[in-house]
């Protein structure tokens, strides 16, 4: 093989490189158990106790396991390594990255729901990446614990069973682009008494953009639900009138308005209290932890060049792009049966790969 061959091999698989980047774009090698309770992207594991890993834990503690992305949790500690692990009387087994060797104590702040089992929204169900169904993430989160919600359950309304397309339009959702926020009825109703004060305030208008109702399927036993077709035909004041329970949807900027009303309002207040003490992540942007980013590699010839820049024999450096080749080409042959089937690569099936070739 000249050189010129593999440069031109390289070229071709530039593109799969940069994918690859973007489905792992970070360096997976900090645990965050030590930085306490953060906002973090968790994964749950589902093979060890249900438990939630941060992003490097997830690719090299549990590469092999039953993982589920939840993306960002509030105040979550990792829980790899931990007794939570292993409360079970299952094997120890440390932190790849931490080399704990014994369980470390787990944080008894975080917050363990269904989304940890892989379920999401009020009908509980696992997360289809075939829809096209739109899933919001609640932005209150206290009573729900940051759930997922499908739009059809936002609105109280059976899935219509039939395939739907892209330009999918319930009638009386709101549009994404009129909104940047969402608080589940979940929440609502837990503090339906701070939500009725805040929508009786002059600011309301301000900060909401939508107020949802949803027919309530499961304490309506008298009636078979609302599916797609029917709400069309009842329309949007039928719905408004057989639930109580609502969704509010945001308006852009909500945050810097809730700061605004909650410093014009009175010390001993209690939505002011509310935006104080309960859910101060309302009133200012959450910061959410990143890992470090991986180091730019460069492509497979300039990794070539600097080998040979590095005294490396013209031999060695071809030997080691051929297995560069080898490596790509069982890479290309293990996604070309999504591609061929259109079906979505996760990042588990990336994961699973490499583990294979380790073997």
């Amino acid at each position: 093989m000249s050189e010129i061959s593999v440069k031109e091999y390289v070229k071709r698989q530039e593109e799969l490189e940069d994918e690859a980047n973007k489905l792992m774009p970070y360096d997976p090698s900090h645990c965050t158990y030590s930085m306490g309770p953060i906002r973090q992207p968790i994964f749950a594991c589902r093979t060890c106790n249900s438990i939630g890993v941060c992003y490097s834990c997830s690719i090299q503690c549990h590469s092999t396991c039953d993982l589920v992305e939840l993306f960002d949790k509030r105040n979550f500690s990792c829980d790899c390594g931990t007794e939570r692990q292993f409360e079970h009387g299952e094997k120890f087994t440390p932190c790849n990255i931490r080399k704990n060797t014994t369980p470390d104590i787990p944080d008894m702040s975080n917050r363990y729901g269904q989304n940890f089992k892989g379920l999401f929204c009020s009908c509980h169900r696992e997360y289809d990446p075939n829809t096209t169904t739109t899933m919001l993430q609640c932005v209150l989160g206290l009573e729900c614990n940051e759930d997922w919600f499908h739009d059809h359950c936002i609105l109280g309304i059976e899935e219509n069973p039939d395939p739907v397309t892209e330009d999918r339009k319930l009638p009386g959702f709101p549009e994404l682009s009129s909104f940047e926020g969402f608080i589940s009825w979940v929440c609502i109703d837990k503090y339906s008494s701070i939500f009725e004060k805040l929508l009786s305030h002059e600011a309301c208008d301000k900060i909401i953009a939508h107020k949802v109702y949803r027919r309530d399927l499961v304490s309506d036993q008298n009636s078979e639900g609302m599916t797609l077709e029917s709400t069309k035909k009842r329309g949007l004041e039928e719905m408004e009138n057989s639930s109580g329970s609502y969704s509010l949807f945001l308006k852009e900027g909500y945050r810097e308005e809730f700061k605004r009303l909650r410093d014009s309002l009175p010390e001993g207040d209690s939505l002011k209290s509310f935006f104080m003490h309960t859910a101060p992540f309302l009133t200012c942007e959450e910061k959410v932890y990143e890992p470090p980013e991986e180091q730019e590699q460069g492509s497979l010839v300039e990794m070539g060049e600097t080998a040979l820049a590095q005294n490396l024999s013209h031999q060695q450096t071809l030997a080691s792009l051929v297995a560069f080749q080898q490596i790509k080409s069982k890479l290309t042959d293990f996604l070309r049966p999504f591609a061929e089937n259109d079906k979505v690569v996760s990042e588990s099936d990336i994961k699973q790969f490499f583990d294979t070739q380790k073997k």
